[in-house]
């Protein structure tokens, strides 16, 4: 069975239900302006297609030569700290834009970064700093999936976990929906975030949910990190087990949300047949 449907007049996407078992694969439209409807469908492809690998590209080469040595350093807070000193001045700008890099390239944790930032600059500064970077990055990918659409997410994604929050798409309560799983630990942020470039929410309110709501948790992460940094042993073991009862909880809440839709889009597709 196959049938489509436009999700609103001037929209960046369009989601097509094709018949591969029972999933629903998405597919994207470019940007709708008007220099870009003037080429040709050939000249458009090729422009997309160069532009997607070159950033896959240079997404490839960060990780290799940035993303792989500073989860390093992250691991071991006394040598981030000194590294992040060795840098004076640009210390801050590093840490903000190692940040970004973590949202772009989805496969780089920021769980040891954020340790790490607290251990580095202390609680307060680490969640302020982090939340900036965080917040440019999420910026970043919403726009680069808006232009480029579902080959992007693909590349970074498998199927198998794009399929697991398509109910996004389509959801009366998304906005809810996100504010939630943005707001506990243990749900993956980065899908979410490249998933909602995805989508017609706008731009403002993904914003406002993945850059506030992700405020808690980095916090309680600079702290636990900011503890260790004072040799507040006790405290920090007492902070990393609330995070991860609460990355526990946040995990069940994601599986309970995921196989709730799941079940309510199977219930959908046997009444459509």
């Amino acid at each position: 069975m196959t049938g489509s449907q436009r999700l609103a007049k001037g929209e960046y996407l369009e989601c097509e239900r094709v018949a591969k078992g029972k999933q629903l694969v998405l597919s994207s439209l470019p940007m709708d302006r008007k220099k870009w409807r003037d080429l040709s469908p050939k000249t458009q492809k090729a422009l997309s297609v160069g532009a997607f690998l070159i950033f896959l590209l240079f997404s490839l080469s960060l990780l290799l030569t940035v993303g792989i040595p500073m989860v390093k350093h992250a691991r071991n807070p006394e040598l981030f700290r000194a590294w992040i000193d060795g840098m004076g001045i640009w210390g801050k700008a590093a840490y903000v834009g190692m940040n970004i890099l973590q949202v772009l390239v989805a496969v780089i944790p920021g769980g040891p970064l954020e340790l790490a930032g607290g251990y580095a600059f202390g609680h307060l500064e680490a969640m302020i700093l982090s939340s900036l970077g965080i917040a440019i990055g999420s910026a970043l990918v919403f726009l680069l999936v808006r232009f480029f659409g579902y080959r992007l997410v693909e590349a970074f994604f498998p199927v198998r976990k794009i399929n697991e929050v398509k109910f996004l798409k389509s959801s009366r309560s998304r906005d809810i929906l996100l504010l939630v799983l943005f707001l506990v630990p243990g749900t993956p942020k980065d899908l979410l975030s490249y998933f909602c470039g995805l989508t017609e929410i706008r731009f403002s309110v993904f914003m406002a949910i993945s850059t506030f709501c992700r405020i808690p948790a980095l916090w309680a992460s600079a702290l636990g990190g900011d503890a260790m940094g004072d040799k507040s042993y006790v405290t920090a073991i007492v902070i990393f087990s609330i995070i991860l009862l609460c990355t526990l909880l946040g995990t069940l809440i994601y599986f309970l949300i995921v196989k709730r839709h799941r079940k309510k889009n199977g219930k959908e597709e046997v009444q459509d047949n």
